[in-house]
């Protein structure tokens, strides 16, 4: 019930919010729920929401959607590694 409401404040800030707001609000969930594919789903409507098409390379579609999921992947392995989420009763994730 939880996720949902922070489901829900999320994909409400992404469109209310600034986007460097959603960004942190989004990192947090990241590290607060397990498997947080939200985090990878805020990313993509922010940055179609947000970009304007050039041919810089920062810009890139290709390079963001990259750098998101490296991103994300490097956060769930070191979530694996930090002592605080082995024991379950610090951050319930049900």
């Amino acid at each position: 019930m939880k996720r949902l409401f922070f489901d829900i404040l999320l994909f409400l800030s992404i469109f209310l919010l600034p986007w460097w707001y959603t960004a942190i609000l989004a990192m947090v969930g990241l590290f607060v729920f397990m498997n947080f594919y939200e985090f990878l789903a805020t990313g993509i409507i922010i940055f179609i929401l947000s970009t304007v098409p050039n041919l810089s390379i920062i810009s890139s579609s290709t390079l963001f959607y990259l750098s998101i999921g490296v991103f994300y992947l490097l956060i769930q392995s070191l979530k694996d590694r930090i002592i605080l989420y082995k024991n379950n009763n610090v951050f319930p994730h049900k």
